[in-house]
């Protein structure tokens, strides 16, 4: 029963009382925020959170169903794949887990978990990624370095401009299922114009064999992505991802919708 527990924890996130968020979109239409909310899990701004440096406590989520599950240059099997996510943000805190959940392929179901701290154009944050292996028969709370299916990370961002936004990250798997501690950085510029955003990543993995067998270019994409329906602090959208892996010298295409 272990195993399902941290699917059990998402879900109750994704349950939060409505009259919570209500009571924070009362207090919070007085700030300033985005006209059209980025999805999660899109490159550096899929693995960094959300930050709300209001006093209050503010409570978001966001799904997405994707036909191909890449991240960082690699495939994961899921093809589609279906993932959720939820945060609570306060004072440049933010607590968040996302999920990805196979419909149909190889792979086996993701859970992350992550907590991280904006300090002026600074974002510091540490993550936990899970998945299930049901051939090992992995257990949650398993940590030792031999058997566990965890991984942990430290991330470093940079992050100037808005409509065009300039991202700069570097990242360490210290910990856990990769054993070559690969370390990870990535360029990413964003432009956004109206409802639509264009968005282009070069990934350079610069130590272990995570992502390739040696160093070099892991992952170069481009993305568009198009907004559709405004529901408050939601809006549906679409996307379309390009993504190559040079070290491996392999092609992806994707297609998300979500919110």
């Amino acid at each position: 029963m272990t195993r399902y527990l941290p699917f059990i924890v998402i879900s109750v996130l994704l349950l939060v009382p409505a009259s919570l968020s209500a009571q924070n979109h009362m207090i919070d239409e007085s700030l300033t925020t985005d006209e059209y909310p980025k999805p999660e899990k899109s490159a550096i701004a899929e693995k960094s959170a959300i930050t709300n440096k209001s006093t209050n406590v503010e409570f978001t989520a966001n799904a997405q169903l994707v036909s191909r599950y890449l991240w960082r240059g690699q495939d994961y099997g899921h093809a589609p794949s279906f993932q959720p996510g939820a945060e609570l943000s306060w004072r440049g805190f933010t607590l968040g887990a996302w999920s990805a959940l196979k419909i149909a392929g190889e792979g086996e179901p993701e859970l992350d978990f992550y907590i991280s701290k904006e300090a002026g154009k600074f974002t510091f944050a540490l993550w936990d990624y899970w998945s299930y292996d049901k051939t090992i028969r992995t257990q949650y709370f398993d940590y030792n370095s031999a058997t566990t299916s965890h991984m942990f990370e430290g991330q470093i961002i940079y992050s100037t401009g808005e409509r065009n936004q300039f991202n700069l990250m570097l990242s360490s798997l210290f910990l856990g299922a990769d054993p070559t501690k690969s370390l990870y950085g990535e360029v990413e510029y964003v432009r956004e114009f109206g409802k639509n955003e264009i968005a282009l990543v070069a990934g350079y993995q610069f130590k272990g064999e995570y992502y390739a067998t040696h160093s070099g270019f892991v992952n170069i994409s481009c993305s568009y992505l198009r907004y559709l329906c405004d529901f408050g602090k939601y809006s549906t959208f679409v996307s379309f991802s390009l993504t190559a892996n040079p070290a491996l010298k392999k092609t992806f295409f994707a297609v998300a919708v979500g919110f």
